[in-house]
């Protein structure tokens, strides 16, 4: 698939969008943010007891739906608490605990982890310009080009074919705030000023990875997925017919339309940031417990990554945007989720830090989407579930 036609890709399904539209610094940052989150540890046991029935009632419930759904699903479900599996669930053919999916906008939580590891080792600037990292500071006598650094132009970077609006940040671009446009194309509209969901933006950021880093982007996951022991996690390239032959535990993904047919997704270097990774689900579950365990980037950047930086409109309302993760705190129930559609597949996945939840739900089967409420009614239902009995907890400890 040529980046041609990725673009338009990355515009569309990746993520079910808008009704508008990660040193050796490390170690020591993850002791930080322990001692900062200590206190909340000793909330979660003096919780336990209460919310135990609760946790059971949430994984009778979600079991239920799932088995019980009207809609077809294929994939794999982990529910853990305090990283502890208390339901792991597999439908479909050919689907078990090892199965591997592609993870669609799930991906972007990796690409933003990655990021920030690369700010925590001084590799990175989250306020400097897209265009110093891809392409160095503005040089030369162009009065165009130095009237959008100083931000009095800004149609003058139409003129520069081989660079990107010069007001562009690496925040703007983790938060979807950035309204980048292909290279050389005028910007969208003023960075910084509204929330437009942007795959792009994240295909940017893996570029940026690579460039400060001296790796491929697929390279730094594997290493990444070394490091922190997530067997499962990678980063493949070609077709998925192409990559299930070398990785067997991929499953194939479906595509739902008259009728249910395998997919034609391609997997390129433009996609693997912004969707195109791959995982099983424990290693995705893994890979959130330690991240919100504060065991991948110091106390500071896991504060940027869970700040609501801005408002969104999304399938579920008063929903806010950090780096790589969706915020809401509806009912004073702090959740970071994230959502996933590509064709082929479909993910969730749910953290709630008060009780330290987390859910990952992995499928290979895209539900047609001519019906978006019913492509995502079980992906509602579950969070309702998981909300409703953990609401009903945290009013039991009044």
């Amino acid at each position: 698939m040529r980046l041609s036609v990725i673009s338009s890709l990355l515009t569309g399904l990746l993520l079910f969008p808008s009704a508008n539209s990660v040193g050796e610094s490390l170690e020591t940052g993850a002791e930080n943010i322990q001692s900062v989150q200590g206190s909340q540890s000793v909330k979660l046991e003096s919780q336990l007891p209460s919310s135990e029935s609760k946790l059971g009632e949430i994984k009778a419930s979600i079991q239920a739906a799932i088995m019980d759904s009207q809609q077809p699903f294929s994939g794999s479900v982990i529910l853990l608490e305090r990283g502890k599996p208390l339901l792991e669930l597999q439908k479909g053919e050919g689907i078990s605990k090892d199965s591997r999916f592609v993870m669609a906008s799930l991906s972007k939580q990796i690409t933003a982890t990655l990021i920030l590891q690369a700010v925590d080792a001084g590799k990175l600037d989250l306020t400097q310009t897209l265009n110093h990292y891809l392409v160095g500071d503005a040089k030369g006598d162009n009065k165009a080009l130095k009237a959008v650094v100083a931000g009095t132009n800004s149609s003058a970077n139409a003129l520069n074919p081989g660079r990107y609006d010069e007001r562009i940040t690496l925040h703007q671009l983790l938060t979807h705030t950035s309204g980048v446009d292909k290279l050389g194309k005028a910007n969208r509209f003023e960075p910084g000023s509204q929330f437009e969901y942007s795959n792009l933006g994240y295909s940017l950021l893996g570029q940026v990875l690579e460039k400060v880093n001296h790796q491929s982007f697929a390279e730094q996951v594997a290493q990444f997925a070394t490091r922190y022991q997530l067997n499962g996690l990678s980063a493949e390239l070609g077709s998925v017919a192409a990559i299930h032959t070398k990785v067997p535990s991929l499953a194939v993904g479906l595509q739902e339309s008259e009728v249910i047919a395998p997919s034609d997704l391609v997997l390129d270097e433009a996609l693997l940031p912004a969707g195109g990774l791959i995982a099983s689900a424990p290693a995705y579950a893994a890979f959130q417990q330690q991240l919100h365990a504060g065991k991948l980037l110091s106390a500071e950047s896991y504060q940027w990554m869970t700040t609501a930086h801005t408002e969104i409109q999304f399938l579920w309302p008063n929903m806010h945007y950090g780096y790589g993760v969706r915020i809401n705190k509806d009912d004073s129930l702090i959740e970071y989720s994230h959502t996933g559609y590509l064709t082929g597949y479909m993910s969730m996945t749910l953290h709630y830090p008060e009780f330290n939840v987390n859910l990952v739900m992995l499928e290979n089967l895209s539900l047609n989407l001519n019906d978006r409420a019913r492509v995502f009614e079980l992906h509602n239902q579950i969070r309702q579930i998981i909300r409703s009995q953990l609401l009903l907890a945290k009013a039991s400890n009044v």
